[in-house]
């Protein structure tokens, strides 16, 4: 009995300690935020399907990774986060920085909290002191300079009920982990889209 009750509570801890999606709130950083709707792996998604060229495999430049409105936190910088979603990207092979691509993939990072380690230890359950990340992008035709496909992405995530915090803040961690969870789900949701089959 005490056996199943220590793994019920691994797997509950395991299963807080993903980044959960929620809502995106219009930063203005998109131009229409009302065309956006649930994607196949991202939250908020738009795509002009008739315009889109598709290619196996697809390639997009890594363009600009826009910060403003967001701010340094003890523990993770914009920088940090900046440099972390480039190099999560720029490891996948649908992305590069090299010219060639047909569609640039322009990003802002226009919510960015690490959430409070003594809140997530006390009530981490309940949502307190959440860390939380809003990354948006747009999908530019090289080619004709138009916008071809939107998205908007919001993570939050408690790491594991606020357990993690107990060895120190966690906060910059779950920032890292969230940044991994969303530029996994851009590269998905834009392979979905852009990819010949």
């Amino acid at each position: 009995m005490k056996n199943l009750r220590a793994i019920a509570v691994v797997v509950l801890c395991g299963l807080m300690s993903v980044g959960y999606a929620a809502s995106p709130k219009p930063s203005g950083y998109l131009s229409d935020y009302d065309r956006l709707v649930e994607g196949e792996y991202l939250e908020a998604y738009w795509v002009d399907m008739p315009r889109v060229e598709k290619s196996a495999p697809p390639r997009f430049l890594l363009g600009e990774i826009a910060v403003s409105g967001i701010k340094d936190h003890k523990g993770v910088t914009v920088s940090d986060c900046v440099g972390r979603l480039r190099d999560d990207l720029l490891a996948k092979p649908a992305f590069s920085n090299g010219e060639g691509a047909r569609y640039r993939l322009d990003l802002a990072i226009t919510y960015m909290n690490p959430g409070s380690a003594a809140k997530r230890i006390w009530a981490g359950e309940f949502g307190a002191g959440h860390a939380k990340l809003q990354i948006e992008g747009k999908v530019v035709d090289t080619q004709s300079s138009e916008v071809v496909a939107e998205f908007a992405e919001r993570r939050r995530s408690s790491g594991s009920l606020g357990a993690q915090d107990l060895k120190g803040d966690a906060g910059p961690h779950i920032i890292e982990h969230l940044v991994s969870l969303v530029s996994a789900d851009i590269d998905s949701e834009l392979r979905a889209s852009f990819m010949a089959r």
